[in-house]
């Protein structure tokens, strides 16, 4: 399971004295094994909402459930995977991606093979002694990717993943992501502010309107995998897309 559910939710925060309104009556689900991208301008909202589902804030307003259950802090059922990798510097691959499962304490012969079955998902079979900076972006995030998967998280939360890669690794990295979101289907939220990507990777597309955060519209992207950017109906939903984001500035 993990069926995300947002409810009214609210994020006002408090700027030297001076409310400020982030997130206003946010209400959408994202079903289980679903994978969401949340679109929008910088500041809308994005990365707050994703940062509430993690458990690392609370909503003002409203309530954010999953598997009917409310969030209210960090847990092993959601994991994020950040922009810069969040790597430990000093630790090996194999240590990075153990982690989580220390600190789950899951038994040393267990958590040998878990390490074992996400470094070969992830396609870094041979590297799992090298340390980060022995490694290119593109596989530094892969890491990342698996570290989050390891632990068996119902949700896994991106929030810009691939916006330090340069186009071919980001290309590369989008195409991974799909190939191993359906080897092992997760419920997945990705924070994007690139139409391209939303519409390659997402079931659908939530779009935000600038701050603060509304809800504009619900997108589906109802195109087969892979995606083609040259389909008619691709270059149609990159239109639709860009309108409402560009809708009112």
């Amino acid at each position: 399971m993990g069926h995300l559910s947002f409810n009214g939710v609210s994020k006002v925060y408090d700027d030297r004295g001076a409310p400020v309104t982030a997130l206003a009556n946010v209400t959408f689900d994202i079903a289980d094994g679903e994978f969401c991208a949340i679109l929008g301008h910088s500041g809308c909202g994005k990365t707050t909402l994703l940062n509430m589902v993690a458990g690392f804030e609370t909503p003002t307003g409203g309530a954010i459930s999953l598997d009917g259950r409310a969030v209210a802090g960090p847990g092993w059922d959601r994991t994020m995977i950040f922009q810069d990798y969040a790597l430990f510097p000093w630790a090996t691959v194999r240590e990075n991606i153990a982690f989580g499962l220390e600190m789950k304490k899951v038994p040393a012969a267990e958590r040998t093979e878990i390490i074992d079955h996400h470094v070969d998902l992830v396609g870094l079979s041979g590297f799992a002694d090298r340390y980060p900076d022995e490694l290119s972006g593109g596989m530094r995030q892969r890491v990342a990717i698996a570290r989050a998967l390891a632990v068996s998280p119902r949700v896994l939360l991106m929030d810009e993943p691939f916006a330090a890669l340069d186009d071919q690794n980001r290309r590369s990295m989008q195409n991974e992501l799909v190939r191993i979101w359906r080897r092992e289907p997760k419920t997945v939220m990705l924070v994007t502010h690139s139409i391209d990507e939303a519409i390659l990777l997402a079931d659908y597309v939530v779009v935000l309107s600038s701050r603060p955060g509304r809800i504009k519209q619900v997108v589906p992207i109802r195109l087969d995998r892979p995606r083609d950017e040259d389909d008619p109906d691709y270059l149609a939903l990159k239109r639709q897309l860009r309108g409402l984001i560009h809708d009112g500035e």
